[in-house]
């Protein structure tokens, strides 16, 4: 079940036992006789939940990071946390629209409903805005017919996670990259087998194209198309934990990271 929709419906169910008990159950209970525990508790968790359910489905929601396509902003177990009102109002589980706030803008890191399955969410960076022509030639990457330049910066030690340390490192390059005002870095394989050529392709109006940091091991819009600006969740703002399960460890330096414009 939904997070969501399991959140909402137990705050439906307490308030309701706590509404019957108020208005019906509560004159005809003798005044030393204690209420039942069904009826304790939810008077006791019916405000804790609607606030949980008010900040998460309106304000902040939490963020697991599921996979590596986000590699090296973003590892497997990173923890980060989404703004969802920056971009809106949306009334829970609905979707639908109630206030207008900022746009989406290229370079934003955001969470999204996944168009050929709403019910799971992904986190891609935003590369074309509605109306851009966006082009993959090789690890060259070119919005409205301009290449978007990158700085090579250095080898990089990619060895898939999941494989743990015994896992083939695979010829890695990282490069920083500028897009709408954010920096970036980026990583692609050295290998000519691992790229690949994209479009033109022109993005459809009310919809963003989103591609991983880790270009060329991305599941993104190159495969299934475009987001629709109702799957829009939230911006992720920064990562509040970071945890390798691989090793057990607490990754230290990438908590507290900020997601939100510089690198």
């Amino acid at each position: 079940m939904d997070f969501t929709l399991g959140l909402f419906l137990a705050v439906l169910v307490s308030g309701l036992i706590w509404l019957v008990d108020v208005v019906f159950l509560r004159r005809r209970r003798d005044q030393e006789a204690r209420e039942s525990i069904i009826v304790e508790y939810a008077r006791s968790f019916f405000p804790v939940l609607l606030i949980v359910f008010l900040i998460r489905s309106f304000l902040f929601e939490p963020f697991q990071i599921p996979s590596g396509s986000m590699i090296p902003t973003l590892r497997v177990g990173d923890f980060v946390l989404v703004n969802k009102f920056q971009w809106g109002l949306r009334l829970p589980l609905i979707h639908t629209p109630i206030t207008r706030g900022s746009p989406v803008e290229a370079g934003d890191i955001m969470v999204f409903r996944y168009p050929k399955n709403p019910r799971i969410d992904y986190i891609k960076r935003v590369i074309g805005l509605p109306g851009d022509t966006i082009e993959v030639k090789g690890n060259d990457l070119y919005i409205n017919g301009k290449l978007i330049p990158q700085k090579f910066i250095g080898n990089f030690n990619y060895r898939p996670e999941g494989q743990g340390a015994e896992g083939m490192v695979i010829p890695t390059k990282e490069y920083a990259q500028e897009l709408g005002g954010h920096h970036f870095h980026i990583i692609e394989f050295d290998t000519p087998e691992a790229q690949m050529d994209f479009g033109p392709y022109k993005v459809p109006p009310h919809s963003y194209f989103m591609m991983g940091d880790d270009r060329d091991n991305s599941n993104d819009s190159r495969f299934w198309g475009v987001v629709p600006e109702r799957n829009i969740v939230g911006k992720a703002m920064f990562v509040w934990f970071s945890w390798d399960a691989e090793d057990w460890s607490i990754r230290w330096k990438q908590i507290g990271r900020s997601l939100d414009g510089q690198h």
